[in-house]
Formats: structure tokens, sequence, C-alpha cells
């Protein structure tokens, strides 16, 4: 899928919300705004179904790698080690997933 706005408000909850913020409880909740943000996107832009799995994913590195976040493999160990075990089970762990990725 192609966005005219190139994920740009996904870029940016990433950027401010993921690179910026300094607490963790703030990181993973753009974390998860950012993963909703390329549903939205993709339904107001693209006309599309809700994204599948193999649909969102290369969206959401696309994003992740235009957020330029610093130090990525340590910010996705430290929110996975913060994380409450049954947040890990919905839909956090989902984005919390993705962002691995």
């Amino acid at each position: 899928y192609q966005s005219p706005s190139q994920w740009q408000s996904v870029i940016d909850i990433l950027t401010c919300g993921v690179g910026q913020s300094t607490l963790p409880c703030h990181k993973l909740r753009a974390v998860v705004d950012a993963g909703k943000e390329v549903g939205q996107l993709s339904k107001i832009e693209c006309n599309a179904d809700p994204l599948g799995a193999d649909d969102f994913l290369p969206i959401f590195i696309y994003c992740f790698v235009r957020a330029e976040i610093e130090r990525p493999c340590a910010l996705a160990i430290l929110l996975r080690n913060l994380c409450d075990d049954d947040q890990l089970l919905g839909e956090i762990g989902y984005y919390l997933s993705s962002f691995e990725a």
C-alpha cells in the first residue's frame, strides 16, 4: 500500500512518542498508537479493508525506519521486560511484537 502522505502521521507518532519520550509507558503507548494509525490511514488514504499482518508489518517497519529511533534493540528489550505478561497476550503484545520485528 502506498500512502499519499507517505505514512507521515505514523512516523511522527513514533518519532515523538517513542524517540523523544522518556517514560517507558509513554513509549509503549506510542507504539500501540502508531500501529492503530497505520490501520486508520490505510482506510482513509487507500480505501483499504482492514490490513492483515502481511500488509501491516512492512508498512510498520517502513515507518519505524523513517522515524530514526535510537537504540531500537535496547528499547525493544526494555519495553518487553517492563510489560506485564497479561498485556503481552493482547493488542499491546501484538504491536510490541511488530515493533520488535
